[in-house]
């Protein structure tokens, strides 16, 4: 952690920025300075005070169900893999090699984002990893007193497993991610997430800020706009409301149409298209509803599907895209599942292409010396509670 800049430091006078915009009532709440969207100093402050403190989801548990089994990312600048062990428990290692620092599964040289793996071995020199991180062999140093000593091993990140994703934290202070995000249990735990499968994965290069696309899946003012054709006719904006603070959780209710609604009361389920999802009760079928744990867990929830947003930040204006849909397991089983899956990814496509050109657009203006911040709509709380959520941190950080 660094240390607290003096008081002209110009890092200093944007975290007092951002702090007086959060203290705003709803009533009066404006958008963040720019600089906190294109700053790579800021963002240099938010990996620190924001991001590598906090819990930080990385897998879903259905990804790696089996020994050997892994997911590779980048996080903060760190090379990671979420990997399953021998005894089945999950672990996140760090892939710097404990003898030079080499990846040990580095995309240069081919290895996948994911796949299954009997043990893990870097390309370097060989070094050989058990799955829980263990050097388990090192060629022509057999002899070596740092070898034969049985302590080296790949460095193993604070990981634990809650609603059934993978979360990691670079901080051994951190409270338990189920303390951290208590908030967003009552309104999680139906959808046993836990249980759920996921079918599809699209990976995506976005050209900007972490906080902008956080902020554009909070709110549903856009669906009036940029969604005018895919959700305002069944999740209309002016329908949408947002529960009050709940800690590090957000969480936005989508309703849908009158008419939708009606057909549904009178039993006709709308816009379903895989088997419901057990445990649901008669309510969400009336609603589709979106969830965020701080800083970037975000989901979007509905009676038969979940969609999870994995975000990688990586710099002031660069970020990695995971955009995921989960279904109950019975799913892949029913007559019909690849040719609606294929339908559903078509609409995921759609429908997060038009997310992907206004975030690029905004991050865009956001870099122009026109930029002011603008009032915040009562359709936007969402963003509001997150910049009190970033005003909390800042604060805690002696921001």
């Amino acid at each position: 952690m660094s240390a607290v800049a003096p008081l002209n430091d110009p890092m200093r006078v944007l975290a007092h920025s951002i702090r007086e915009t959060a203290a705003r009532p709803l009533a009066e709440a404006r958008a963040l300075p720019a600089a906190a969207y294109v700053s790579e100093a800021w963002f240099e402050q938010e990996r620190l005070h924001l991001l590598q403190g906090a819990w930080q989801s990385v897998a879903h548990v259905s990804q790696i169900p089996s020994p050997g089994d892994y997911v590779n990312l980048e996080l903060q600048g760190e090379r990671i893999s979420v990997i399953r062990g021998e005894d089945g428990v999950v672990h996140v290692l760090s892939r710097v090699c404990a003898h030079r620092g080499m990846d040990v599964m580095p995309p240069e040289s081919g290895h996948a984002e994911a796949g299954n793996c009997k043990h893990l071995q870097c390309p370097y020199h060989h070094w050989v990893y058990g799955l829980d991180g263990r050097l388990k062999g090192a060629p022509l140093m057999k002899t070596h007193a740092a070898v034969t000593a049985g302590e080296l091993a790949l460095n193993a990140f604070r990981s634990e497993v809650w609603q059934g994703f993978v979360f990691v934290t670079f901080n051994e202070a951190a409270p338990p991610v189920a303390e951290a995000l208590a908030g967003l249990a009552p309104h999680l735990e139906r959808f046993r997430m836990h249980e759920l499968e996921l079918v599809l994965d699209l990976s995506w290069d976005c050209p900007f800020n972490w906080k902008v696309l956080v902020e554009n899946f909070m709110e549903p003012y856009h669906h009036l706009g940029v969604h005018h054709a895919v959700f305002q006719p069944v999740m209309p904006a002016q329908g949408c409301w947002t529960e009050p603070p709940l800690g590090d959780g957000v969480v936005c209710h989508l309703p849908l149409a009158d008419e939708l609604q009606r057909k549904v009361k009178a039993g006709e389920p709308q816009l379903l298209s895989f088997p419901v999802l057990p445990g649901m009760q008669p309510a969400d079928f009336l609603e589709w509803t979106v969830f965020l744990g701080a800083p970037h867990f975000l989901l979007f929830t509905a009676p038969d599907r979940v969609y999870w947003y994995r975000i990688e930040a990586l710099s002031a204006g660069r970020m990695r895209l995971h955009t995921t849909l989960m279904v109950d397991r019975r799913a892949t089983s029913v007559p019909g599942f690849e040719a609606t899956l294929a339908q559903e990814e078509d609409m995921l496509r759609r429908f997060h292409l038009e997310d992907m050109e206004v975030c690029s657009a905004v991050q865009a203006g956001l870099r122009s010396q026109a930029y002011q911040p603008g009032p915040l709509a009562e359709l936007e709380a969402p963003i509001w509670q997150f910049q009190r959520w970033i005003a909390r941190r800042l604060e805690a950080a002696g921001f």
